[in-house]
């Protein structure tokens, strides 16, 4: 197309310039979907004693790569709060392992130059998840004037103990952990699985847990649904459950 292509001095200077413009506007956003999961509080009335309103969230982490359940040493992650209403995002926490010009200065043994340094996270990766959600939950009534007094996400125990710990709200505002019904019901495929693969059991059964594995997983969602909808108070349906 006989387009010349910039320099990469150009390049660095408008990528400079365009991630700045990006960040501006993301955190734009999220004050924004702050406001709105705020004024839903408020309109349903869940403020408390304090003043000040409360809201569900729903929380996961997310890695550069993927670990399949074995090799956890992603460089970088993301923690990232959503509230359950809006389903608009409330906070995005980021932690990188890595910073490629610290690390060329470093197998040089030099000191690195003045640059944009996103290296902020110099422990194993498994803990990006739990500490990007405890600084969100930390800053909740900073940016948002909000509380999150309830927590939905995966079953990963390191995340309530990590807010138990920090007791974002005081010793007196425990926030409530509920598992993800998706992260449940793949725990609960993953667990049936695992036995049919085990010898020590009859191959019959084994072969009848795999040949109807997904008809139990259905089961289990119609039954949610029908107790979802009668119309009994919530402590009879978790019963019949």
């Amino acid at each position: 197309m006989e387009i010349p292509c910039m320099t990469s001095t150009t390049f660095f200077k408008e990528h400079e310039n365009l991630s700045s413009s990006i960040h501006n506007s993301a955190w734009e956003e999220i004050q924004k979907a702050g406001e709105e999961e705020r004024k839903l509080a408020i309109e349903a009335g869940d403020v408390g004693d304090d003043g000040i309103p409360f809201c569900t969230v729903v929380a996961d982490g997310q890695w550069s790569k993927r670990s399949y359940k074995s090799k956890y040493d992603a460089l970088s992650g993301v923690a990232t709060i959503i509230g359950y209403k809006t389903k608009k995002v409330l906070f995005v926490g980021i932690r990188n392992r890595f910073c490629i010009i610290c690390s060329r200065a470093e197998t040089k043994n030099e000191t690195p130059g003045i640059h944009t340094c996103f290296l902020n996270w110099k422990k194993a990766a498994t803990g990006i998840e739990s500490d990007g959600i405890a600084e969100g939950f930390l800053k909740s009534v900073e940016l948002h004037k909000l509380k999150f007094n309830k927590l939905i996400g995966d079953g990963d125990s390191s995340v309530t103990k990590r807010l138990k710990e920090i007791l974002p709200y005081g010793p007196d505002y425990i926030v409530q952990k509920i598992e993800c019904r998706n992260h449940m019901l793949r725990n609960y495929i993953q667990k049936l699985t695992f036995i049919a693969k085990k010898t020590n059991y009859p191959i019959n059964l084994r072969q009848f847990i795999l040949k109807n594995i997904l008809r139990f997983r259905t089961a289990i969602v119609t039954a949610i649904r029908h107790r979802k909808n009668e119309n009994v108070p919530t402590a009879q349906k978790i019963k019949s459950l």
